[in-house]
């Protein structure tokens, strides 16, 4: 079924079957709201305490701090593109945190369904650069199984580079006592100008998933979501992946939610997890959530990642086409509920 809902007073289309809702809201850079497993009701994704009800643009305040990303940032899945993380100048165009396509209203290009499927195609355009987003959703009929066509549009008459990740943050009864399941060999600490700032030992690369704290040089074991009241904080990236696919599994539960990639196109894969943290901006000590983001690009200033040739080509008049997958699992390597 595929049918037109409101969230929090938005716009926004359900996808949906027998054990699965997804959320979607066009207006709002195509963000997912809402992922659920209807069978116990689970939510997976994280809703900022602070960011409900969800505000749809930023305040009219001095912007420091990516405040132009937590002003609005609500806790769903979005799409970063074109510069990764941080504010960044690309190519003459000013580009706020997490890049520009995720804060602009996108349109709903047709909705479809099938004997078997129901799908709805979204599409963004950006306003400070010639690029666009195409996005795919596809869900069977009988299964969890989520199939995602993304597509990066260029339309100038150059290639143009960028740095592009998926973006979700997952919370909630899931992740009480889960852990991040990854076929990934190394992991890595973003190189920080002030290692003061981070929990882990800054510049680190070892074997995923023991990372050093900064401070007591304990091992920190960065699979397991910490604990609500643990006060971790911590961002690693997970590399040199056997094959493009991660699992927030609970054992307790007996429930995961999997997530596959084409790790040709994402060999990195962001991991951001907090239990507390830290009582500042933006977060003030709230929130228990681990995201799993999978990149073209590690964490860096964008002009860097160019200078490294750590970033993604988009041909020009051309477009990049991407293909992921995502479901509940009852066993952490699926199949798909």
């Amino acid at each position: 079924m595929i049918r037109r809902v409101t969230d929090a007073g938005r716009a926004c289309l359900a996808l949906e079957n027998r054990l699965c809702r997804i959320v979607i809201c066009p207006e709002q850079g195509g963000a997912i709201v809402s992922y659920v497993h209807r069978p116990s009701g689970i939510d997976v994704l994280w809703r900022n305490p602070y960011g409900q009800p969800p505000r749809k643009r930023v305040l009219d305040q001095p912007m420091a701090g990516c405040s132009d990303l937590f002003d609005v940032m609500d806790g769903s899945w979005y799409v970063s593109l074109p510069t990764g993380f941080f504010p960044s100048d690309y190519f003459g165009a000013p580009i706020g945190t997490h890049g520009e396509i995720r804060s602009v209203p996108w349109t709903v290009e047709r909705m479809g369904r099938g004997p078997t499927w129901v799908e709805v195609t979204l599409l963004g355009w950006s306003v400070r650069t010639p690029l666009g987003y195409r996005r795919t959703l596809r869900l069977d009929a009988s299964s969890s199984r989520l199939e995602w066509t993304e597509t990066v549009i260029n339309r100038a008459p150059e290639a143009l580079p960028v740095a592009w990740l998926q973006h979700p943050a997952f919370a909630g009864p899931l992740v009480e006592g889960a852990r991040l399941l990854a076929p990934a060999r190394t992991v890595r600490v973003y190189r920080a100008d002030d290692p003061a700032q981070l929990q882990l030992a800054s510049g680190y690369e070892g074997a995923w998933p023991l990372v050093p704290e900064r401070e007591t040089g304990r091992l920190r074991d960065c699979s397991v979501v910490p604990a609500a009241t643990s006060g971790h904080d911590h961002s690693v990236q997970l590399a040199d992946f056997e094959s493009g696919r991660g699992c927030i599994w609970n054992e307790g539960l007996g429930l995961g939610f999997l997530m596959e990639w084409d790790a040709r196109i994402f060999p990195i894969a962001w991991s951001w997890a907090r239990g507390g943290g830290p009582c500042r901006y933006p977060l003030w000590g709230a929130g228990q959530l681990i995201t799993l983001q999978p990149s073209t690009s590690p964490v860096g200033a964008f002009p860097e990642l160019v200078r490294n040739g750590t970033v993604l080509t988009v041909p020009a008049h051309g477009e990049v086409s991407a293909t992921f997958f995502t479901g509940f699992v009852t066993r952490s390597d699926g199949p798909y509920v």
